[in-house]
Order: C-alpha cells, then sequence, then structure tokens
C-alpha cells in the first residue's frame, strides 16, 4: 500500500501564479506556436510567419478532434513552496569549509530507504535531543547510540501540523526541530529528516520577535544555520505521516525534482507499507 505524504500545491495558495489554457484555449496558443517549429530555417521562419499574418498557416476549430487540442498548465512559485527537500545550498554557501551541495548534487539513494516516524506532538513546541531519544524508544526503531544507519534511513517528525493547513495557525503554532535534535539523529548515521510542519524552524514570528529582545543572531533560524556546519538535508511540509504505522516498517520515497542550480526542489513523498497478510 501506497501511502502520499505531500500536500498538492494549490493555484489560490500564497505566493503562487497560476495560468491554465483549457483544450479550446489550445488551438489558439498551438496556431501562434506553429509560425515557428524547431528546425525551421529563417527562410522557412519568414515566410510561415508571413502565412500566419494572412490566415493561410492558422488553426481553426474545426481542424482538431472536437474543436479541442491539448491544455496546459503554468505555476510560477518558490522552490520552497509544498513538500519540498532543502539541499545544503539552501542553508549557506559552504556546508563544513566545502562547497555546499545543490539539489542535483545530492545522491538519489539518500531518499528511498527504510522509514521511522517520531511522534513528538507532545513536546511543548520545541523538539530537543532528549525529545529525539525518547521517541526514537517509543517508535522501537532499534536506533541508539552505537548503532549506525546508512544514509538511506529517513527520520520522519509528525506533529500533525499539517491538520492546521490553510489557516494562520499553520505558521503560527508549527513545532521548532532543534540543531541538538538534528544532531543527534546525525550521529546515528541519518541524513534525511523530514517534518510536517512548514519548517523545522518553528514560528517565523516568534524567531524574529526572540531576536530583536534579545539581539541574539542564534535565534534566527538556527536549525536551518546549522547547516552550515554539518550536512543534513530537511523534507519540509509533509502530510499525512499520522497514516503511518507508528512501530512497523516501511519505505520511504521522496525523490527531489531536477532543477539546476537550486537549492531546494519540490518533491512527491510517499510511504509504501506491506499490507497486514
Amino acid at each position: 500500500m501506497y501511502v502520499d505524504l505531500s500536500i498538492p500545491i494549490s493555484r489560490r495558495a500564497p505566493g503562487v501564479e497560476f495560468e491554465q489554457w483549457l483544450h479550446r484555449d489550445g488551438i489558439r496558443q498551438l496556431s501562434r506556436r506553429i509560425r515557428a517549429l524547431p528546425g525551421d530555417s529563417r527562410r522557412d521562419r519568414y515566410l510561415n510567419f508571413w502565412r500566419w499574418l494572412i490566415g493561410a498557416r492558422r488553426l481553426r476549430e474545426r481542424d482538431l478532434p472536437g474543436g479541442c487540442f491539448l491544455s496546459n498548465e503554468f505555476y510560477r512559485m518558490s522552490v520552497h513552496q509544498g513538500t519540498h527537500v532543502d539541499a545544503p545550498f539552501h542553508y549557506g554557501p559552504e556546508c563544513a569549509g566545502e562547497p555546499a551541495k545543490k539539489v542535483m548534487d545530492l545522491p538519489l539513494e539518500w531518499f528511498s530507504g527504510p522509514g521511522v516516524v517520531l511522534d513528538v506532538r507532545g513536546c511543548g513546541g520545541r523538539v530537543t535531543a532528549a525529545g529525539v531519544k525518547e521517541a526514537l524508544d517509543a517508535a522501537g526503531s532499534g536506533l541508539e547510540p552505537g548503532t549506525v544507519v546508512g544514509p538511506g534511513t529517513v527520520v520522519l517528525f509528525r506533529t500533525d501540523s499539517d491538520l492546521r493547513l490553510g489557516t494562520p495557525a499553520y505558521y503560527t503554532r508549527s513545532t521548532a526541530i532543534t540543531p541538538e535534535a538534528v544532531d543527534h539523529l546525525l550521529d546515528l548515521g541519518v541524513k534525511v529528516i523530514g517534518t510536517d510542519c512548514w519548517s523545522f524552524d518553528g514560528p517565523a514570528r516568534a524567531m524574529v520577535e526572540s531576536f530583536y529582545e534579545t539581539r541574539d543572531p542564534g535565534a534566527l533560524w538556527p536549525t536551518h544555520l546549522h547547516g552550515r556546519e554539518r550536512e543534513f538535508i530537511q523534507i519540509e511540509g509533509l502530510a499525512g505521516l499520522r497514516g503511518l504505522p507508528r512501530r512497523g516498517p516501511f519505505t520511504f520515497m521522496a525523490f527531489p525534482i531536477a532543477l539546476a542550480d537550486a537549492g531546494a526542489a519540490w518533491c512527491r513523498a510517499v510511504a509504501h507499507v506491506q499490507e497486514p497478510r
């Protein structure tokens, strides 16, 4: 059984610009685009454009079955919209003194492997190393000091924040995963960590207000910036983690879209759960 762990990107979501050509619009768009086709010479382009101007090279509804062509959609949005993978380059230009990896530098084997869900709903909005240890024990994960796993093991933090999706509370009541919590997992060999919150660093407003109150730079996106010291991958904006077995095995998959020169990319996060016989 496959469980979808992704947030659908809505055309009406803040920060998303959307345009759609429906099937009858497609005729008009195609008619404009066949004025010049790949492989046309300069002479072909000139002649075809002239033919289009005088109407000899235009498509009409009667030229296509049902008067319809193909639909098309255009989205303009941040690579951090919806469920997405953060590469180390997002955190800073360097990681541990080396050039930080971008999306296309990340090994694909990191994004498919055994998954572990940590239920941290009772952490009080802030997950510490102690909270990770407690949740690992409760999950029966077998991950403990002295146990080193491969980078294909993915740990997911369940907060049920996605139940507030579409409301301001999705952003103002999210759970922060602290750098020390991340370090505990990195020490075990985990490379990819996910959350069903919008960010690993908790509510932006709380961080900003804390900074202006203390003037401590460490108050601003501390877990993201910790990625300049130690390499790890974040998957943010997951959903439906409550649909995964609390102690049973499952395989997690979330391959980032192949975006060149990007520090993050959208992904389709999915879990494969073995159905009971």
